[in-house]
């Protein structure tokens, strides 16, 4: 086992434990899931399994992080469907969806894995605005150490794909956008209002 992969496994366990601790927090109420922002994770989840994997020639450890998402997106999804755990939906969430829809129907009509993967992750940066305006608004709530634990995860990903000499530039995108700029805003937001919430500013 090379470098490269052991960064991939250790990522992979490690964005196992940050899913397991957000859904923990959907459970006890701690964490208000955004309808939009987890379905879009659902299907561009999907899709970047797809074409992620052509991206690091085909290594499930290279690609673990990126099925532990799709996995754990779809898990927590049909949980708050079921359970009601849902913020309000709100036409960005609605645009963000179709945006990302479209984005599924070129891959498959194209079959273009390296435009498909970069599209995909402008979709994320966008699938972030609702849970971050809900937070910012008040109108959701989310614990911080889930996402502080998914950046550490993304940060492992993103080393594994820059010591992978057969890997596309383009598979070190999904961990830095998704991973620390998405996670990274919400879990430094989410802790300044904690901060705000007791007076400890």
């Amino acid at each position: 086992m090379n470098i490269s992969d052991f960064f991939g496994l250790i990522a992979g366990i490690v964005a196992v434990i940050a899913y397991g601790l957000y859904f923990r927090q959907a459970v006890k109420g701690s964490s208000t899931p955004n309808p939009s922002t987890w379905a879009i994770w659902v299907l561009i989840g999907i899709i970047n399994s797809f074409t992620y994997f052509s991206l690091v020639a085909n290594d499930w450890r290279q690609g673990l992080v990126v099925l532990t998402a799709a996995t754990f997106s779809l898990i927590t999804f049909i949980y708050s469907l079921f359970r009601g755990r849902f913020s309000r939906i709100s036409k960005i969430e609605i645009i963000t969806f179709i945006l990302a829809v479209l984005i599924g129907i070129f891959w498959r009509f194209t079959a273009n894995d390296r435009m498909a993967n970069l599209f995909l992750q402008a979709i994320y940066v966008i699938s972030y605005i609702p849970t971050i305006s809900g937070l910012a608004r008040g109108r959701a709530k989310e614990g911080y150490v889930a996402w502080v634990v998914a950046c550490v995860a993304y940060l492992l990903s993103a080393i594994t794909v820059a010591t992978n000499p057969r890997a596309d530039w383009i598979a070190l995108v999904f961990p830095l956008v998704n991973g620390l700029l998405g996670n990274g805003t919400i879990a430094v937001l989410t802790i300044y209002k904690q901060r705000v919430q007791n007076n400890t500013l």
